[in-house]
Parts: C-alpha cells; sequence; structure tokens
C-alpha cells in the first residue's frame, strides 16, 4: 500500500495526526510506503470570464490512498472528486469541529463566516474513510459509517525522558500551554481558583505561560503579571521543554461544542511527561482519567494548591499517569487504527467503483 498524506499548515495537527503516526507505522516495520507533503499538487483552469478557478487534475505520484488533513475549500472537494474518479482512495483527516469554533477565536471569520467549516463538512461526506481523534468528532462527521477514530498518543521517545516529578523545586512551576487568542474563554473556566491556589502557597508556587499570554493577567485578574515562556514551533522541543519546566500542568476548557469534541491532548502531554495536572471535567478528559478534575473554583483552588503543598501525592500521581500514557497511549499503539483505516479506504474506493461500472452496464 502507498500512502500519501497530504497537511495543513498547523504545527500541531500535522505532528499529532500526520508525520508522528507516518513514524509510528513505518518504525513498525509494517508493508506501506508513506510520502509527506505539503497539499496536492494540481492542475487549474482560471476562466477568461473572471470566473472561479476550478481544478481540473490532481496528482496522486502513483499512490494507492490519499490522506487530506483538514480539508476547508471547494477546491480540496474538487480535488477529492477527481482522485477518486482515478481509483485513488481518499481519507480524509479531521481533529477539530471546524463549525463550532467559537466567536472570538483567530480562526472564527474564516470558518464560520467565509464558509470554510461548511466545505470541511462537505469533504468528510464525499470522502471514502474518515479518520478523527474523538468519538463527538465520528458523530458529527460520519453518519455514513465510513470512519474510525484514532485517539492522540504520544511517542515513547517523550514519556521516556526524564519527567518532572523526579525533581524537588524549592518554586513549584504551574504552568498552562497554549495561545489566548485561540483559547478566549477557557482559563477563566478557573474563576478564582488559580489565583487562590497562587494564595495559598505564596513563595512556593509560580505561574508560568508556555506560550503567548497576551492579557491573561486582565482575564484572570490577577495580581501580578505571570511569567511567559515563549511557544517552541516545533512540537518535539515543544514537548521536551515542556517537562523541564512544569511541575504541575493546569487544562481549564470552557464547556461548549467545540471543546466537547475536542481531543484529550494536554492532559496526555502533561501525563507523558510527568506533570501533575489538574483539567477540566470535558468528556475526553474524563474519558481518558488522567489528572485531577475540577468544574468550580474551588476544585481547581484545591487540586492546584494540593500539588504545590504535597510533593510526595505529587509525585506519586504524576507517575502513576505516566505508567498509563506508557501501557496505552503511545503512537506504537496506533499503528494498526492507522492502517485499517487507510486499508477501508481502498475497499470502500473498490466497492464503489464496482457499483458505478454495475450501474454503467
Amino acid at each position: 500500500m502507498r500512502v500519501l498524506m497530504a497537511h495543513a499548515a498547523a504545527a500541531g495537527p500535522l505532528y499529532y495526526r500526520i508525520t508522528e503516526p507516518a513514524r509510528a507505522i513505518l518504525e513498525s516495520g509494517a508493508d506501506v510506503e508513506i510520502t509527506i507533503t505539503r497539499g496536492l499538487t494540481t492542475t487549474v483552469h482560471r476562466p477568461d470570464d473572471g470566473g472561479q478557478p476550478v481544478v481540473t487534475d490532481v496528482d496522486a505520484r502513483g499512490h494507492d490512498v490519499v490522506v487530506i488533513q483538514l480539508p476547508k475549500t471547494v477546491e480540496m472537494l474538487q480535488c477529492i472528486r477527481i482522485l477518486q474518479a482515478k481509483g485513488v482512495a481518499v481519507v480524509v483527516e479531521m481533529d477539530d469541529l471546524l463549525s463550532a469554533v467559537p466567536y472570538g477565536h483567530s480562526g472564527h471569520q474564516a470558518l464560520i463566516r467565509r464558509g470554510m467549516a461548511r466545505y470541511g463538512l462537505e469533504c468528510t461526506r464525499e470522502a471514502d474513510f474518515v479518520t478523527a481523534s474523538t468519538p463527538a468528532l465520528l458523530e458529527e462527521y460520519v453518519p455514513h459509517g465510513r470512519g474510525a477514530v484514532v485517539e492522540n498518543a504520544i511517542h515513547r521517545r517523550f514519556a521516556e525522558l526524564p519527567p518532572a516529578y523526579e525533581r524537588a523545586p524549592e518554586v513549584v512551576t504551574v504552568g498552562w500551554t497554549g495561545n489566548v487568542l485561540n483559547h478566549p474563554y477557557d482559563l477563566q473556566e478557573m474563576g478564582s481558583g488559580l489565583q487562590q491556589a497562587l494564595d495559598r502557597t505564596e513563595g512556593r508556587s509560580r505561574f508560568v505561560v508556555l506560550g503567548q499570554k497576551f492579557n491573561v493577567r486582565e482575564r484572570l485578574r490577577l495580581p501580578v503579571e505571570p511569567d511567559e515562556v515563549p511557544w517552541y514551533t516545533d512540537p518535539s522541543e515543544y514537548l521536551t521543554r515542556m517537562g523541564e519546566l512544569f511541575d504541575v500542568g493546569i487544562a481549564p476548557l470552557r464547556f461548549d461544542r467545540f471543546n466537547e469534541c475536542k481531543s484529550w491532548l494536554k492532559p496526555l502531554e502533561y501525563s507523558a511527561r510527568g506533570v501533575y495536572s489538574v483539567r477540566a471535567r470535558t468528556p475526553e478528559y474524563e474519558r481518558l482519567g488522567l489528572g485531577l478534575p475540577a468544574r468550580a473554583p474551588k476544585d481547581w483552588a484545591k487540586w492546584i494548591a494540593a500539588g504545590v503543598q504535597d510533593a510526595d501525592r505529587r509525585r506519586e500521581m504524576a507517575a502513576a499517569a505516566r505508567e498509563k500514557v506508557l501501557a496505552g497511549h503511545l503512537t506504537e499503539h496506533r499503528v494498526e487504527q492507522w492502517l485499517g483505516a487507510w486499508r477501508a479506504a481502498l475497499e470502500n474506493r473498490a466497492r464503489s467503483r464496482a457499483t458505478a461500472i454495475g450501474v454503467g452496464a
């Protein structure tokens, strides 16, 4: 089987849903050839009358299966149809509910107002198979039944780095990773919980944002400006550095449809690196079961403070969570799921062609 994986621009989805799965599959020794590319090579007709350009050909480069990550344009829909007409199986990979991006998110205008989310949905409807990172996404994108959940996972090399819980810091770092502009409401879900915890552990704790904090002090009404460590664009560097920096990780999420469909990635990353974590009670975070669940401000305050004050408990819980990652949430554990999705796409394409030929006859 020859598979062409065409990725989107974002570094995180590329890493977890394209690059690392490909690495794990190749490391497994599976009989598959994988090529990763940014976008697809196409031929486009541009009408003389100024009408919309139309894709007239797509180069599959001799591959049997083409995986398209997060397609969001009419041109990508045209590419899917052309590839299928050539007998190439198409898998659409989705790891976010594009139609539910909240107002205030940096991508809201393009995805909602410009209709990119609608084209993404149409692409999933016509794909031979759809892979999604959560059951909720599968429910949204795969009413036709041609899809499967392949959950996010971590490569073993990161889970086997020196874990955070082996340190004995005098000042415990409570950290959050992200871009506040892409999470306009999430941190506020803690209410005063974070500040209560920092007050209870004054002199023994500090709050750090790994990413872009923007106006997080105003959003959380913090009395002092938190520290910021600029984002690492290389996900490998980010995972390594996060485990070296954080002792306690927080993962608050607002309860909305977008976040209900969001994967368990942040608590998984914390756990893999041996970071004690406190997280929201979203369906996916609950399903993963790693980290301490919090909803009300008092919960956030209680569990964050406990992670700072009780070093033995912090180590015990972080070590147990890391062991669960090693036992069942590594990329090597997902190999057969990815391969099964691609094989199913080939079978569905062959079935569709046979049906079309039968109808034509």
